[in-house]
């Protein structure tokens, strides 16, 4: 197994699928040599009618994602039904944070969502709807790839198929499985676990959620939550495994349980942000930062007065209320990303947070 730390320093960068800006088309072959090679990568699909059936069988398993967006984020992302009773597997993204997730399903039909779990270290989300999915993607049915196997991704890459167009297509070859180590305060994200390295430009708005099939139309991965090097402001082109999907649709991803209530901090040794919102108009209006402590966490790390806070970790957060919910659940000592909007600017700043300070009696 490889490891991978983002962002990579090679000075051949498409061999791993990193793409400036995350624009560009991917090299893929034309006539006699895309033939030749088709036929020696993947046996029984160099038909083109096969080729097509496979896209069509992905096109119908895929749904569109409309929510919250802010600033330069985008408020729209794609999503995978698997199951038959409308469960829909999306990646993270401030698209979850509106009033509600908006679900458009390839036959046209429009559905609320609701979140059923997350994974923040695999910066995936479960969701649900009430509709029956006869079509969708049987996640133990994947597909394992290798090195230089032919793939193709499939989304709503910046959301320009309506309902009675099909999504965007990418094809391109695997690269390597490889494991993803993107650090805190070098990425704006976290995440841990195995990567699908793919040559496929899959690092666009609204292409996240979206999936990377063999060319048989098998489920490989799940196109991930964008990751952007703070430092070089490139991208990576990858896509979730499939079994790692898997295990984090049944709850078996191994994520560390929440603590039982004898191990929670003792009252009055909490974790201390340092912020206090803007409540003139009560707890169901927007986390607007009205004041930062000096010397505290919110202070050190660069939180400023009139930031609107999105998002606590991987909490969604679209009110005072639900700010102060996120803010309960935090422990001293944790390296927490907030997510801010700052005038028309979307950052992630890490609070180092502190125990909560005695008040004088």
């Amino acid at each position: 197994m490889r490891t991978l730390r983002f962002p990579i320093e090679q000075p051949m960068a498409a061999l791993f699928a990193i793409c400036m800006g995350g624009t560009g088309v991917p090299p893929v072959a034309h006539g006699q040599d895309a033939r030749a090679t088709q036929e020696a990568r993947a046996p029984g699909t160099h038909d083109s009618g096969a080729f097509r059936d496979a896209m069509d069988y992905a096109q119908k398993r895929c749904a569109r994602l409309y929510g919250g967006g802010a600033g330069r984020e985008h408020g729209y992302a794609t999503g995978l039904l698997v199951s038959p009773d409308g469960l829909i597997l999306a990646a993270q993204g401030i698209y979850l944070s509106g009033e509600s997730l908006r679900v458009v399903l390839p036959d046209g039909r429009r559905f609320e969502a609701e979140t059923v779990r997350r994974s923040e270290k695999l910066q995936a989300v479960l969701l649900k709807i009430e509709a029956k999915t006869p079509l969708y993607f049987n996640l133990a049915e994947g597909a394992r790839v290798e090195q230089g196997d032919w793939v193709f991704a499939i989304s709503n890459a910046f959301n320009v198929a309506s309902v009675e167009e099909p999504l965007s297509v990418s094809l391109g070859i695997v690269s390597v499985r490889a494991e993803m180590e993107a650090r805190h305060r070098t990425q704006d994200v976290p995440y841990e676990g195995d990567i699908l390295l793919v040559d496929a430009i899959t690092s666009n708005p609204g292409a996240p959620g979206g999936a990377v099939c063999t060319l048989e139309g098998k489920l490989v991965g799940m196109i991930g939550k964008l990751f952007q090097s703070v430092n070089t402001r490139t991208r990576i082109n990858y896509a979730v495994p499939v079994d790692m999907l898997q295990r984090f649709v049944e709850g078996k991803d191994d994520e560390e349980p929440p603590a039982p209530p004898d191990e929670a901090p003792p009252k009055g040794q909490g974790a201390y942000v340092g912020i206090r919102l803007f409540k003139l108009s009560g707890e169901r209006a927007p986390a607007y930062v009205d004041s930062v402590a000096p010397g505290s966490p919110a202070h050190a790390a660069g939180v400023r007065k009139d930031d609107l806070v999105l998002a606590i970790g991987q909490d969604v957060v679209r009110t005072c209320r639900e700010y102060e919910e996120a803010v309960a659940k935090l422990k001293s000592g944790q390296d927490v990303p907030f997510l801010l909007k700052r005038g028309m600017t979307i950052k992630t700043v890490f609070l180092t947070l502190a125990a909560k300070p005695e008040k004088p009696k």
